[in-house]
């Protein structure tokens, strides 16, 4: 079982507001009829940051899901997500491309199988493949530039005799 220190806290309370803050306050950008969720960006990144991360971006899921024009159906979101999330932790140990794959056809199928179910488009459907892979591939790049930061393991040193 997994101790809750105050690093995991931090990382859970830092991707937490990334996705809340950056999908409530920043809104959407907008790409013509495309609304890429800026918090999405930051989803690769749990490849790197652990369960804390993942837990942070789905909490903060949520609260940006309570505002969402789709309705409460959308609060189902973040279950799918985390599911996903798992997936994408988990396939990320072979290949980050892999896990945000599987993170990207989850998470766009039933985004665009919740709009064009809620708005009654067929073009609804989509639109959410568009958005879901600018975001994923905007954090996959950002993946890489913060895994090129991060400090490398040091080897433990043998004694010498």
């Amino acid at each position: 079982m997994m101790r809750l220190t105050s690093t995991h806290f931090g990382i859970f309370v830092i991707f937490a507001a990334i996705y809340a803050a950056g999908t409530l306050a920043l809104g959407s950008l907008p790409l013509g009829d495309i609304q890429v969720k800026t918090g999405e960006i930051a989803t690769p990144l749990a490849a790197l940051f652990g369960f804390a991360s993942v837990v942070g971006l789905v909490f903060g899921q949520f609260i940006a899901n309570m505002a969402s024009p789709l309705g409460p159906l959308d609060l189902i979101t973040p279950g799918i997500a985390f599911v996903a999330l798992l997936i994408l932790r988990r396939l990320a140990n072979k290949s980050i491309l892999l896990g945000v794959a599987a993170y990207y056809v989850i998470t766009a199928v039933w985004i665009a199988f919740l709009t064009s179910t809620v708005t009654g488009r067929n073009d609804a459907f989509i639109n959410p493949f568009i958005s879901q892979a600018i975001a994923l591939a905007i954090g996959t790049v950002l993946y890489f530039v913060v895994k090129s930061r991060m400090p490398k393991p040091v080897p433990a040193q043998t004694a010498e005799a």
